[in-house]
C-alpha cells in the first residue's frame, strides 16, 4: 500500500493535508478538489476510485478524513490505516472533532500522521505508542535538567556563603584599619609628618599605640605651629588613659593584633626549638570490616523464586502460552559451615524443564541431590549462587489462579471501563496485587468505584488499583472508571501479584548437610512466585 496523502476536509475546504510522497501542490489541490464532487454522504466510511487513485474516507462530525492511495493498494489495509488515523485525530482534538479544534491542533495531528505513515507505507504502531513518540518525553533530558538544577542550587548556596564571609570581613575591617586622625585641621602648616595616623577618639579609627608609634616613626617634633584649639575633642576612652606610652626607637609600625600563636612561635621567642610532633592520623581511617556472618542467623539461606508471565484477551482467556520460569538460589553466610552445602530434594515434577549450574554434579542431580562437583568449587561467603533453573509452558486457562474480564463501553464523553477480578484458586493467597491502566493527562480519568483495595490516578500516566491481599475470604473485586479517550488508548493494562511460601514447581528441601563432613546444616528457605500478566495487548 502506498499512501499519497492524508487530509481533513470540510465541504471542499482543506483544513490540513500531509503528503507522504513527492507531489506538487497543484496535484494535491486537484485531487482534494475532485474528492468533494465524488464523495457520498451518509455512510460511516467508504471509498471512491478514479482512473489513477483511490479515495478512502470517513466522516468525523462535519468533517471528512480522507486517505488517498494508489489503486494497487490493499483496501483492507487502507481501512485499517483510516481507522488508526481517525483515532489519532480524535485523541489530538481531545473532546470534539471540529474545524476550530483541528486548526488549533494542526501540527500535533501532522506529527501523529508522520508516526503512522512513513514514505507512503503504514508503520506497525499503536495509539499509545504514537502518543509516547509525539510527547518526546526523555528520561535522559529530565535527568540532565535535574543535574543542572542541582548545580545551580549549589552555586547559589556557595554565593550566599561567600557573601556572608565578605560581609563579616567588612564589619571587622574598620576595627583594624587606621582611620583619619590628626589632619591638617588639627595642626598648623608646620605640622608633624609622623602624625598622619589617627588616634582613638580623635577622629581616627586606629589604636592608641598605632598613633604613638607612627608619631615616633615620623621623626618630626611637636613644634611648628601645632594648633591645639582645632584638635578633635577627647573621647571617654582617652580620658581613662593615664598618658601615652614611652616611645621606643624600634617600635613596630602596626598595632597590636590579638590572635593565637603557634607553639613553634612561642618556643622560638624563648630561644627553644620545638620538639618534633608525630604525624597526624589520616583524616579518613579505614573502616573496620563488617562481620561477614551474624551468629544468630542460619549459615545458609535458600531463595526459591518463580515468575509467571502471560498475555490475556479482554475476556480473560490466554492469548498464547503462560510461561513459568524459576530458580533455586543459595547464599552462604558462614563459609566455615556451609561452604560445601548439599541439598537433598523431594522427587521433582518431570513436566518442568530443569537446567543445572555447570559447577554442580549432574549425576547427583539425577538422584535429586544438589552438590558441587569438587571441593574446589565451594561456595563463597555472601555471594548468591543460582544452582538450578526451570521452565514450564502451558496454554490451559486454569494455569493462572485468577481471571480478569474487562468490559469497555464507548460513551459520548469517551470510554467507560468495568474490570472484574476473581481468584479461581482459593487454596492460595496473592499479596501486593497491582493493576495498572495507561492513561495520559488528556484522558482525564474519573474513578467511580474500586472494591476491594483502593484505586487512584497518578496525574501523569496510569491508573493504579492496589489490593493488599486477595484470598478465599475476599476473592473477587470490581473496578469501574471512565476516561475521555478511546478504549485502544487505555490498553493494554497489567496485573502484578506475589504468592509467598509456595511455587508452581514443587521444590521441597528434605535435608541440607556438608558434602565432606556429612554434618547437618541449618538453613533458611524463602519461596515466592510473582505473577506478571498483560491484558488486551
Amino acid at each position: 500500500m502506498v499512501v499519497l496523502t492524508a487530509a481533513i476536509v470540510k465541504s471542499g475546504k482543506t483544513l490540513i493535508a500531509r503528503q507522504f510522497v513527492e507531489m506538487t501542490r497543484l496535484r494535491v489541490e486537484g485531487l482534494l478538489g475532485a474528492f468533494s464532487k465524488l464523495s457520498d454522504t451518509g455512510k460511516d466510511h467508504t471509498f471512491v476510485e478514479t482512473e489513477s487513485v483511490r479515495y478512502v474516507y470517513q466522516p468525523m462530525e462535519s468533517l471528512n478524513l480522507v486517505v488517498i492511495t494508489n489503486k494497487a493498494s490493499n483496501i483492507l489495509e487502507d481501512l485499517e490505516t483510516l481507522r488508526l488515523l481517525a483515532k489519532v485525530v480524535q485523541d489530538c482534538c481531545q473532546i470534539q472533532v471540529s474545524e476550530e479544534n483541528v486548526l488549533k491542533h494542526a501540527f500535533d495531528i501532522i506529527f501523529a500522521f508522520d508516526e503512522v505513515i512513513s514514505f507512503g507505507y503504514r508503520e506497525s504502531v499503536t495509539l499509545s505508542q504514537i502518543k509516547t513518540y509525539t510527547e518526546m518525553d526523555s528520561h535522559e533530558e529530565r535527568l540532565h535538567m535535574m543535574v543542572e538544577q542541582s548545580k545551580m542550587n549549589e552555586a547559589r548556596e556557595m554565593a550566599k556563603k561567600k557573601q556572608m564571609e565578605l560581609a563579616k570581613q567588612r564589619a571587622l575591617q574598620p576595627k583594624d584599619a587606621a582611620g583619619p586622625g590628626f589632619g591638617s585641621d588639627s595642626f598648623g602648616s608646620g605640622g608633624m609628618p609622623g602624625m598622619g595616623g589617627g588616634m582613638p577618639g580623635m577622629g581616627g579609627g586606629g589604636s592608641f599605640q598605632e598613633s604613638m608609634s607612627s608619631t615616633g616613626g615620623g621623626g618630626g617634633g611637636m613644634g611648628g605651629g601645632m594648633d591645639m584649639q582645632s584638635s578633635a575633642p577627647w573621647s571617654s576612652s582617652m580620658v581613662e588613659d593615664s598618658g601615652p606610652a614611652p616611645l621606643k626607637p624600634g617600635a613596630p609600625k602596626k598595632g597590636m593584633a590579638l590572635g593565637k600563636k603557634k607553639p613553634g612561635d612561642v618556643l622560638g621567642s624563648m630561644g627553644l626549638a620545638p620538639e618534633p610532633t608525630a604525624a597526624p592520623e589520616a583524616a579518613v581511617a579505614e573502616e573496620p570490616a563488617v562481620p561477614a556472618y551474624n551468629p544468630l542467623m542460619d549459615p545458609v539461606r535458600v531463595d526459591i523464586e518463580e515468575k509467571i508471565t502471560a498475555d490475556l484477551q479482554m475476556e480473560g482467556r490466554l492469548d498464547g502460552e503462560a510461561v513459568c520460569t524459576g530458580q533455586f538460589q543459595v547464599t552462604v553466610l558462614d563459609a566455615s559451615k556451609g561452604d560445601l552445602a548439599c541439598f537433598k530434594l523431594a522427587p521433582q515434577n518431570q513436566e518442568f524443564k530443569y537446567k543445572v549450574h555447570p559447577n554442580l554434579n549432574k549425576t547427583s542431580h539425577a538422584n535429586n541431590i544438589l552438590e558441587v562437583r569438587e571441593a574446589s568449587r565451594a561456595y563463597r561467603a555472601n555471594a548468591p549462587a543460582p544452582l538450578l533453573k526451570w521452565q514450564h509452558k502451558s496454554s490451559n486457562d486454569d494455569y493462572l489462579p485468577v481471571t480478569l474480564s474487562c468490559w469497555p463501553t464507548t460513551t459520548s464523553d469517551g470510554t467507560q471501563i468495568v474490570l472484574e477480578l476473581e481468584l479461581t484458586d482459593t487454596n492460595i493467597s496473592l499479596e501486593n496485587v497491582m493493576i495498572r491502566f495507561p492513561a495520559g493527562p488528556s484522558s482525564r480519568p474519573n474513578i467511580t468505584s474500586a472494591e476491594p483495595g483502593e484505586a487512584a490516578y497518578d496525574g501523569q500516566s496510569e491508573i493504579c488499583w492496589r489490593i493488599p491481599v486477595l484470598d478465599k475470604n475476599e476473592g473477587t473485586g470490581t473496578l469501574e472508571f471512565s476516561a475521555s479517550a478511546d478504549a485502544a488508548s487505555l490498553m493494554p493494562f497489567t496485573f502484578d501479584a506475589v504468592r509467598r511460601g509456595a511455587t508452581k514447581c514443587p521444590m521441597e528441601i528434605l535435608e541440607c548437610y556438608h558434602m565432606e563432613r556429612k554434618e547437618p546444616i541449618a538453613y533458611t528457605c524463602d519461596k515466592a512466585c510473582t505473577y506478571s500478566l498483560r491484558i488486551g495487548a
